[in-house]
Order: C-alpha cells, then structure tokens, then sequence
C-alpha cells in the first residue's frame, strides 16, 4: 500500500466545510469520490485541518493509501478532470508510511482578507469580507502582537467543539493594508474551533475603534468569549499552508 500526500486547492463556498457529511456537499466528500473513481478503490483520506463551511484553501494537504499503482505525478492532472472547477489537486507525491496529514503538522498558516472600502467588488466577493468606515491597521497591529505566544485562547473558541486543551501557541499574527484590501496572516501549531475568524474579528474592533489595543490582551487573559461578539464571516478565511 502506497501512502499518498496531496496539496489541494479549494473554493469553499457552497460546501458544508471540508469534513464529509452524509447529506451535505462536502470538500473531503468530493475528493475521495474523484479519487476512488480514478484509482478503482474506496478512499479515505485525512486533511490536516478541517476547514469550517465557506472557508477556502490554496495549502489543503491531505493523505491516503492506496494499492493502485498510479505514479504519483500523474494523479492531479488525472483527478482534476473528475472534481468539479472549485477544487484542485495541485501536486501529488509518495511518502513514507508514518506521514499523517494532521498529527505530523508542525503549523498551519491562514490569512483573512478584508475589502475596505463602501463599494463591493464583483471579483472578491466570495474571498474577502467587505466592511466600509476606516480600519486603524496600526491600532491592529498593536492588538496583535499581544497575543503571538503560548497562551489559553479559550476566550477565542466557539462553542460546540470541546477540547482537551485551550492552550495554544500562535507563533504570528499581523495586519497588512494593500490599498483597499487589509490582510490578516494566522499561523499557529492548530487552531481551536472558530479561533481564527475570532481572532479577526477583535481586530476588526480594535480597528473601527470599538476596542483599544491593550483590550484584546486582557480578554485572552481573562478567558472572556463574550466581549468580543461574532466570529468574523467564514469567507474571507483561507488556508494558505500546512507546515512539516
């Protein structure tokens, strides 16, 4: 049995998210059906992080076993004709049979985009969250680098994902503007359930003014999920890279 890894491209929206579901469209659901089409077989394979509905990815890798012998650098040209346009196989390669997609991963990288400004745009729409009024992306920063460390980031976690741990270590978050666009890099070792569009969403207080920089600082500290409101929108969240 050959233990296959894949890096895939996706545009999440319209799925479930990537974890497969019985009566939902799911990323994880679409690729193992490609897969077992072309190689023959029934497929299961491991992602090393399961991105939450609307969520895309240009980093997704993924794991699998399979008998067939496929050379590996002919299986994304092959299954790309069989996933439908929203999801890619960008490279393929074999690998020893103690790689695990999600357990072995040392980081995952995500980066949230924001469109600042009152007009929509008819090409970001489904990849970056639209919000008018200016953004302090200084104030951003400032509110950032508080939280990059090793710390309990239980006040960033949504309910309905229990977890042995809250603890976590973030090992970057910063806040960029290009133009109209405001970008938001998260990597971290994993991420707890909805921690990074929370994460976002703090910031986007902070930069409206609704939150001072030091304030972000002291609901980590104090574990307070309240005072921060919803998660930002999942659809401008996307998993840029998988690190090993």
């Amino acid at each position: 049995m050959a233990n296959l890894k894949l890096v895939v491209e996706y545009d999440g929206t319209g799925y479930c998210g990537w974890q497969r579901q019985s009566a939902r469209p799911s990323l994880q659901g679409e690729l193992e059906a490609a897969l077992g089409r072309l190689l023959k077989e029934d497929i299961k394979v491991t992602a090393a992080g399961r991105t939450d509905a609307g969520v895309h990815a240009l980093g997704q890798v993924v794991n699998f076993r399979t008998a067939r012998a496929m050379p590996p650098e002919r299986i994304p040209r092959a299954v790309n004709r069989l996933l439908p346009r929203q999801i890619a196989v960008k490279c393929a390669q074999e690998v020893g049979n103690d790689f695990h997609a999600r357990r072995m991963a040392i980081s995952r990288r995500y980066q949230y985009t924001i469109l600042n400004r009152d007009e929509p745009s008819a090409l970001l729409g489904r990849f970056a969250y639209q919000t008018g009024g200016p953004l302090d992306v200084a104030a951003m920063r400032e509110a950032a680098s508080g939280l990059v460390g090793e710390h309990d980031f239980a006040a960033f976690q949504a309910a309905g994902s229990p977890t042995a741990s809250t603890v976590r270590r973030l090992r970057a978050l910063r806040a960029a503007r290009l133009g109209d666009l405001v970008i938001v890099v998260l990597e971290a070792d994993s991420f707890l359930y909805h921690m990074a569009r929370i994460m976002v969403a703090a910031l986007l207080a902070v930069g409206r003014g609704e939150l001072e920089p030091q304030g972000v600082g002291r609901i980590r500290e104090a574990g307070d999920r309240a005072r921060i409101g919803p998660a930002a929108p999942p659809h401008g969240l996307c998993l840029v890279r998988v690190t090993y």
